[in-house]
């Protein structure tokens, strides 16, 4: 009885603490770890010995290498309460999934040499950052206590390319010479937001029907609530499908998406089915293009630390049948007791990536380490 009433109050005063705790100065340490790549290492006066690496997000290639603005929300968010947090941008921008590993995973050593050993560490990331998290626990998973990937490819990179080239080809079908080139031939210097998004969200107005028709497929389970969210959802997976001679640089040049031998289902009619499978554009890819893409990086499901996954109810960029895969994948491995999976409104009602509210992001990390420190499984 008195320890569990001690637990208690611990809980108790750890959870005022995070919440209400505000640190009077901070000690911030920033530096280099590669030819581009720049960290920042952020201890508060009042620090309880706790440290949180987090890992960003995509960010588009050709953009300028920096700390970016989800590294400083986390920062400012999490410091205040008495957390250490440590970010780091990677060396290159785009698809770095390997690079992003090593460049947060430095961050331990690099804040342990700085400040000393920490008590405990856990680790975060957004969106493609989640899936270096995930990806860096699965890798050393006795250096953390815990995992928080939010708005995360934890599905896996194949997957993610998967669904948003097979929305590419089918949007060609219903909607044909609407966008420049194909799923896997992109005309270098297209404008995104002119090129892509703009005439799509166009011809899915004047004729909704198509579009309608790609989110009954089984193979593009997009995310929406309303009209408005599934032409939103489409075309953001056409964008996403555009980046794809990112993924050629990934497999050295070897073709990765391959539909050959699909058969398109889902709830349309028959002959609706037979028409889409007849007249769809078919590409080939290479056992080894397939083969590189599944290694840079599909999360196995062998989780041996608390992972709390974060999301809004809809995601355009990064659909929910990731949150199935990743908890298909932990079960089968035993560990779904090691797995929460979280789903909260955000600041879009439910709809946008990583639209969480600061409030949102917060109690998720709080409730992870009161998982981690206390054994207090959270909700979903």
């Amino acid at each position: 009885m008195i320890k569990r009433r001690l637990l208690s109050l611990s809980i108790c005063f750890l959870t005022i603490m995070l919440l209400g705790g505000a640190a009077l100065a901070q000690d911030v340490i920033d530096g280099r770890t590669g030819p581009n790549s720049v960290y920042r290492l952020v201890r508060p006066s009042n620090w309880n010995g706790i440290l949180i690496l987090y890992a960003h997000g995509y960010v588009s290639k050709g953009l300028p290498v920096s700390i970016t603005a989800d590294d400083e929300l986390v920062i400012s968010l999490l410091a205040p309460q008495g957390f250490a947090v440590a970010v780091s941008s990677f060396d290159e921008t785009g698809w770095v999934i390997k690079d992003g590993t090593q460049r947060t995973h430095q961050l331990l050593g690099l804040f342990t040499s700085k400040f000393g050993k920490p008590k405990r560490v856990y680790i975060g990331g957004a969106s493609m950052g989640g899936l270096i998290a995930v990806r860096i626990v699965e890798m050393w998973p006795k250096d953390f206590a815990g995992v928080l990937p939010a708005c995360a490819v934890v599905g896996g990179l194949g997957s993610q390319y998967d669904y948003v080239l097979t929305v590419r080809v089918l949007f060609d079908l219903f909607y044909p010479g609407v966008l420049p080139g194909t799923a896997v031939d992109v005309p270098p210097g297209i404008d995104l937001v002119q090129d892509i998004f703009n005439p799509a969200v166009t011809a899915m107005t004047i004729d909704p029907t198509g579009a309608f028709a790609i989110a009954s497929i089984t193979q593009t389970p997009v995310d929406f609530a309303n009209p408005a969210e599934l032409l939103e959802s489409i075309a953001t997976a056409l964008g996403a499908a555009a980046t794809y001679p990112e993924i050629l640089a990934l497999t050295h040049g070897q073709e990765y998406f391959d539909n050959t031998t699909t058969q398109y289902t889902g709830a349309l009619s028959a002959l609706q089915l037979a028409l889409i499978n007849a007249n769809v554009q078919r590409f080939a890819g290479t056992p080894a293009g397939r083969n590189s893409i599944l290694h840079n990086y599909t999360p196995t499901g062998d989780l041996r630390i608390p992972a709390l996954t974060l999301s809004t109810f809809r995601d355009p960029v990064i659909p929910s049948f990731h949150r199935t895969l990743y908890g298909q994948r932990v079960a089968a491995m035993g560990n779904a007791d090691l797995l929460v999976q979280r789903k909260v409104q955000g600041t879009g009602n439910g709809f946008g990536h990583c639209t969480f509210t600061p409030q949102e992001l917060t109690q998720s990390f709080v409730d992870l380490i009161l998982w981690g420190e206390f054994g207090v499984k959270p909700g979903p």
